[in-house]
């Protein structure tokens, strides 16, 4: 029996010891790899989110693009009509988005806060300054925004052969920047 009771204390004293430095280093190793592929993840989803609202919101200003061409043609005063594409298109929407900023000339672009939009009145150009520029590639190198205009649109109708007759369908909300956004 004095065999077995002096083993006890040495099994014990293996067991409390704890990890061994590999095994801490490797532990160590697999979380911060693992940290690091979620924090990737997680720029590429904070990324994709900021271009799906962007891209919500041109939506909304494109809708309410037509909706004043509509307005305008059920008025018969489609004369009135490429004057929308000279005048701020955000005036359109029945509720600015949150993170309008306003007009201004787009002179200091680069104190803007990304994330937000305005209408540069200079170029009369509706701008997205992007927030998440991990995964935004613009065509201008420094370039981290992106820029839409307006354009009117033009159809043409036959009244009787060889006599054309163009009109206006619309006014167009078209982006000017070309990008690339993995």
């Amino acid at each position: 029996m004095s065999i077995i009771h002096k083993s006890l204390p040495v099994i014990r004293a293996r067991i409390s010891r704890g990890f061994t430095l590999v095994e801490l280093i490797v532990t160590i190793s697999i979380v911060a790899i693992l940290a690091a592929t979620a924090l990737d993840r997680l720029f590429w989803y904070q990324g994709q989110a900021e271009k799906a609202s962007m891209e919500y919101t041109a939506t909304m200003i494109k809708s309410g693009l037509w909706m004043g061409v509509a307005s305008l043609m059920m008025a018969e005063r489609t004369s009135d009509i490429p004057a929308l594409a000279e005048h701020n298109p955000m005036n359109l929407l029945a509720q600015k988005p949150a993170n309008y900023l306003g007009e201004m000339d787009g002179a200091n672009v680069e104190s803007l806060a990304g994330g937000n939009w305005f209408y540069d009145s200079s170029k009369r150009q509706v701008v997205y300054v992007v927030g998440q520029r991990r995964n935004f590639t613009p065509e201008v190198s420094g370039d981290f925004t992106v820029k839409y205009g307006m354009k009117v649109l033009y159809g043409e109708m036959e009244l009787a052969p060889g006599n054309k007759v163009s009109y206006i369908t619309g006014v167009a909300l078209v982006p000017l920047s070309k990008y690339t956004w993995h």
